[in-house]
């Protein structure tokens, strides 16, 4: 009987309890977290990738190279980070000769989420170019695919979108 009591009043494995069972919510609270700003450096780095190319093809560097999708890659993989490998990038650009022309087609996605109808077309001096791109991000958090209205299997694509009217170069 003493040693009923005893047990009833022993404190010992308290913490070790509660701990075992809010530490699996509390590391998932920081997983998400840490992913999430993963996913906003991301997209972060996919616009300023957009905007230093996007300035290449401004100011007519791109167009007056030999190669222009090469010397277009070779400024974006420049300015991409070390979170974004530029080989993953998918660009899609185009030329407009006024504003009030510019029509983008909805993309569309094969199985696997690469962009099939993107096309490179930088266009001439004193038209607007524009261009957007995009990443894909897999989450590894559980429940972050619900969070963004996603499949489990399907990867966040980010986006990031430019227009500039290009300089009158010669």
């Amino acid at each position: 009987m003493l040693r009923l009591r005893r047990l009833r009043k022993a404190r010992d494995g308290n913490v070790m309890i509660e701990f075992a069972m809010l530490a699996p919510v509390f590391f998932m609270l920081i997983m998400g977290l840490v992913e999430f700003v993963i996913f906003q450096y991301r997209t972060y780095a996919l616009n300023h990738v957009v905007y230093e190319a996007a300035r290449n093809l401004q100011t007519g560097e791109v167009q007056t190279a030999a190669d222009q999708l090469e010397a277009f890659k070779t400024a974006a993989c420049d300015a991409a980070g070390v979170m974004i490998d530029c080989n993953d990038i998918y660009f899609d650009v185009r030329a407009f000769d006024e504003l009030n022309e510019i029509t983008y087609p909805p993309p569309e996605f094969d199985d696997e989420g690469r962009p099939v109808n993107f096309v490179f077309e930088p266009g001439a001096a004193e038209q607007y170019t524009v261009m957007r791109a995009s990443v894909h991000h897999q989450f590894i958090t559980p429940f972050m695919d619900k969070l963004f209205n996603m499949g489990p299997d399907l990867p966040a694509i980010v986006n990031a979108f430019v227009v500039v009217k290009n300089e009158p170069w010669i």
